[in-house]
């Protein structure tokens, strides 16, 4: 290193010093994430003696994806091999890295996820660890929406979920926001509760007595000339007085 070149360095402040770092790891994670732009990470394929090799394994990945062989025109599939190393006590299979030719054919493998869910058989992207970490952070509020019904599901480093017929994204912390919403909208499109109609006084019957109506409209019952003429007086008061009690109080009359 050449004397200027010590002086320029030595004339950078700590700053300077860290955006630099920070500049330079960003293009290496930049060319981390493009080599591995093509690759998918599949879980679930059996371990067995016939997919042994990582020519054999992805003959077996090009027609699980594709169903496609691999010596066709149509072949996607450029190698594949296990990750990890073979445990005897394991329990579950180790993942297979699968690099195909384009980013293309890994799209069209991602639509045959729902059928490879039914053969227990899932995908994923091949993450940098910087993704990872990302993604770790992300967990809390996968779990959340988890269980609570949403099928969240993650697209590299973005955390989505199921809204429906809609899909949705969810930034980290903002689970508990969603169920805020959700609930929101629930009670801004459920029905108003029923009224309930206040309790009525039972009604209590008015009885009325027929010689103080004849009374009171100055008919008397004592000394008689006319009966026929009399009880037709009568019977008009008693019908007169019902029907003012009745539009006066709503109270039944009982004669």
């Amino acid at each position: 290193m050449e004397v200027s070149q010590v002086r320029a360095f030595g004339n950078k402040t700590y700053d300077q010093l860290q955006q630099e770092k920070q500049s330079s790891a960003e293009r290496l994670e930049h060319l981390h994430r493009h080599s591995k732009r093509n690759n998918l990470v599949v879980f679930g394929v059996p371990e067995s003696m016939a997919l042994n090799t990582p020519a054999a394994l992805a003959c077996h990945m090009q027609g699980l994806l594709f169903h496609t062989p691999t010596g066709s025109e149509l072949a996607k599939v450029r190698s594949a091999f296990r990750l990890g190393k073979w445990k005897q006590d394991q329990g579950k299979p180790r993942a297979v890295l699968v690099k195909l030719l384009s980013v293309a054919a890994k799209h069209t493998a991602f639509q045959a996820s729902k059928r490879l869910r039914a053969m227990k058989v899932r995908l994923d992207e091949d993450l940098t660890p910087q993704q990872m970490k990302t993604r770790r952070g992300l967990s809390t509020d996968f779990q959340w929406l988890k269980a609570r019904g949403y099928k969240p599901f993650f697209r590299g480093i973005t955390l989505k979920y199921k809204d429906r017929a809609l899909i949705r994204k969810c930034a980290r912390g903002e689970a508990n926001k969603v169920m805020a919403a959700a609930a929101q909208a629930a009670r801004a499109t459920a029905p108003p509760p029923p009224r309930q109609q206040q309790a009525q006084e039972p009604r209590v019957p008015v009885a009325v007595d027929p010689s103080i109506l004849l009374h009171q409209h100055g008919i008397l019952l004592d000394g008689l000339s006319d009966p026929s003429n009399v009880v037709a007086q009568a019977a008009q008061a008693i019908i007169a007085e019902f029907d003012s009690m009745v539009h006066a109080s709503g109270d039944d009359v009982a004669s």
